[in-house]
C-alpha cells in the first residue's frame, strides 16, 4: 500500500512537472528567420521607404483598429474588446519604452506576431491575432517594426484585462498554444482555384493572414479557438454578427466581385454600409489598400462562388403585414416607400442584406441603436441613422423586423418580442 502511494506521489510529480515546464517550452516560440534589412545601414531614402511600406502593412494588417486609443490616439491603446470571458483592453504599441514597445527589436516584433509571445517569456491572448499572423513574412514584420519605431511615443499606461477566473491565468495561455496555436509557415494557394496563381496567394495572404477576416468571422469553440471545419461561416462578435463570408454565403446575399470591392474601397455597396466592426476595418485598413489588393481581396472570397442570388423583393400583400405602417411611418422617408434608398444619403432596402440574414439580431440592433453619421472613404459620409429604441416597444420592433425581413429579405416573419429583447442593450 505505502508501495503504491509512493508511486502515485511520484507520477504526480512527474505530471506536474510536465504541466509547468514541459508545456510551456513546447508552446514558447520557435525558430525565428534572418532579418530581412539592416536599419541601421540604411540611408535616408531607403528607410523612409522601408518605414512607408511598414505604414501600408500596417493598415494590411488593420493594427489601429484594436490599438487606438479611446480618444482616437492612433497605437496609444485602450479600446475594450469584449469576449466571451471578459474584457481585453488594446495595447500600446507605440515606442514608448514604459508603457509601449520601445525597448523591441524587429525578432521581438515577430515573435510575438507569430507565436504569441512577448520579449520576457509571457503568453499574449489569441484576441491579438497570432494564430492569423502566424503566416506573416519576415519582410513584412521588419518593414512593420521599421514604421512602429518611426511613431512618436505615448506615454500612456497599458490597461490589464478584466477576466474571468480561469482564464485570467495568463501561463495558462501555454496550454492553449499547445493545442490551437498553428505553426508558422507560409499558406500556398490551395489546388483548384480558377483565379491565376499569383493573384489567389495574395488574396488568400490579405484574407487570411494580413486581415485575419476569420478571427471575426469564423465561429469558435468553447476554448475559443476558431472551428476550422466552419471557416469564414460566420460568428457573433460583441453582439453582433459578423456574417458568413464564404464564397457560397457571400452569392446567396447577391454579393458579387465587384460589389465587393466598392464596399472594401468606399463602405458602399448595393448590400449596405460599414456597420458595427467592420467601420474600423474600413477607416483604418481597407480604404487605404491599392485598388490590386482589394481586387485580390474580393478575387479570393468569391473564388468558385455560384452565381449570385438575392430573394425576390415581395410585391403584393406586403401592405397587410403588421409592420407596414411602422416602416411608412419611421423608415419610408430615408429608405423610400419602396426601399430603393437615396443614393449618397441612406442605402437601399430592397438588396441590403441585413434583412437577409437568417440570425435577425444586427437588423434589430441597427433599427434600436441607430448608426452615427460616419465619414467613409474619399469624401464619401454616411448619415445618421437615427435610434428608435425608444420610440418603439418590443413588439412594435418585431413587427418592423418581420416586415424588413419578409418583404426584402427572403426571411420568414417568425422574430417575437422575446427574441428583440434577448438582442441585449445598446
Amino acid at each position: 500500500m505505502r508501495r503504491r502511494l509512493i508511486l502515485g506521489a511520484l507520477a504526480l510529480v512527474v505530471v506536474v512537472v510536465v504541466a509547468v515546464v514541459a508545456v510551456p517550452l513546447l508552446t514558447g516560440a520557435g525558430p525565428i528567420p534572418p532579418a530581412t534589412v539592416d536599419p541601421a545601414r540604411l540611408d535616408a531614402g531607403q528607410r523612409a521607404r522601408l518605414v512607408e511600406r511598414g505604414r501600408y502593412i500596417a493598415r494590411a494588417a488593420d493594427c489601429a483598429a484594436c490599438h487606438v486609443a479611446e480618444d482616437g490616439r492612433a497605437y496609444a491603446g485602450g479600446l475594450p474588446m469584449e469576449t466571451p470571458v471578459g474584457t481585453i483592453y488594446g495595447t500600446n504599441i507605440t515606442p514608448s519604452r514604459d508603457h509601449g514597445i520601445g525597448g523591441w527589436s524587429a525578432d521581438d516584433l515577430y515573435r510575438a506576431l507569430v507565436y504569441g509571445i512577448l520579449p520576457d517569456g509571457g503568453r499574449l491572448y489569441p484576441a491579438m491575432p497570432y494564430t492569423s499572423y502566424h503566416a506573416m513574412t519576415r519582410a513584412d514584420v521588419d518593414a512593420l517594426s521599421a514604421y512602429l519605431a518611426s511613431l512618436p511615443a505615448v506615454e500612456k499606461p497599458n490597461r490589464p484585462p478584466d477576466l474571468a477566473f480561469p482564464f485570467n491565468i495568463r501561463p495558462a495561455i501555454a496550454f492553449w498554444n499547445l493545442i490551437f496555436r498553428p505553426e508558422p509557415g507560409d499558406l500556398p494557394p490551395p489546388a483548384g482555384s480558377a483565379a491565376p496563381a499569383g493573384d489567389h496567394a495574395r488574396g488568400r495572404y490579405l484574407v487570411e493572414v494580413l486581415g485575419h477576416c476569420g478571427e471575426c468571422h469564423t465561429p469558435r469553440n468553447l476554448a475559443y479557438a476558431m472551428e476550422d471545419d466552419r471557416h469564414l461561416q460566420g460568428e457573433v462578435i460583441e453582439g453582433a454578427l459578423a456574417p458568413d463570408i464564404t464564397p457560397a454565403g457571400l452569392s446567396a446575399r447577391g454579393w458579387t466581385a465587384e460589389d465587393l470591392t466598392g464596399f472594401l474601397s468606399t463602405g458602399l455597396s448595393p448590400q449596405g454600409t460599414m456597420t458595427f466592426r467592420m467601420y474600423p476595418v474600413l477607416h483604418h485598413s481597407t480604404r487605404y489598400l491599392t485598388a490590386e489588393d482589394v481586387g485580390a481581396i474580393a478575387a479570393y472570397l468569391t473564388d468558385g462562388a455560384p452565381p449570385p442570388t438575392r430573394p425576390e423583393p415581395v410585391t403584393t400583400g406586403h401592405t397587410q403585414n403588421p409592420g407596414h405602417d411602422i416602416y411608412l411611418g419611421f423608415c419610408a422617408g430615408c429608405h423610400g416607400a419602396d426601399g430603393e434608398g437615396h443614393p449618397a444619403a441612406s442605402p437601399p432596402l430592397a438588396t441590403n442584406t441585413t434583412a437577409m440574414l437568417q440570425d435577425p439580431r444586427n437588423l434589430v440592433k441597427v433599427i434600436r441603436d441607430g448608426i452615427p453619421a460616419r465619414p467613409l472613404a474619399g469624401t464619401g459620409r454616411m448619415q445618421e441613422m437615427p435610434a428608435f429604441g425608444d420610440l418603439l416597444d418590443d413588439g412594435e420592433m418585431a413587427a418592423l423586423v418581420n416586415y424588413l425581413r419578409r418583404r426584402w429579405g427572403g426571411q420568414p416573419g417568425d422574430v417575437t418580442a422575446e427574441r428583440v429583447a434577448e438582442v441585449g442593450p445598446r
